[in-house]
């Protein structure tokens, strides 16, 4: 919501404190992420914490090049890319949502 809100300020300091507030309420989740690998992974937790490691620098890795092209395609519509961020923010709620943290891979 922060990310949001972020695209309607007209003070560009209050549109930089809700990126802010984004992004310290995304570290906020973050222990939960990494207990959840332990308790779903079980004696495979290193490797399932690496693999979704990967997959966030992964994605890291490719947001610079997809924020190049949603500016090119938008006629640098910065706001987009903010909706683009808080619409994978709410993907990743979801999957969270769905994940079974007390069931592990495997007994």
């Amino acid at each position: 919501m922060f990310l949001l809100l972020s695209t309607r300020m007209n003070d560009p300091v209050t549109a930089m404190l809700c990126i802010g507030l984004a992004s310290f309420c995304n570290d906020l989740v973050m222990p939960g992420a990494w207990a959840a690998c332990m308790d779903v992974g079980g004696k495979h937790a290193g490797s399932l914490s690496g693999m979704m490691n990967m997959m966030g620098n992964v994605g890291g890795a490719i947001c610079p090049l997809a924020i190049g092209y949603i500016l090119y395609w938008t006629h640098d519509d910065w706001n987009v890319t903010f909706y683009v961020s808080a619409a994978i923010y709410l993907m990743g709620i979801v999957c969270w949502s769905l994940l079974d943290p007390a069931t592990p891979l495997e007994e």
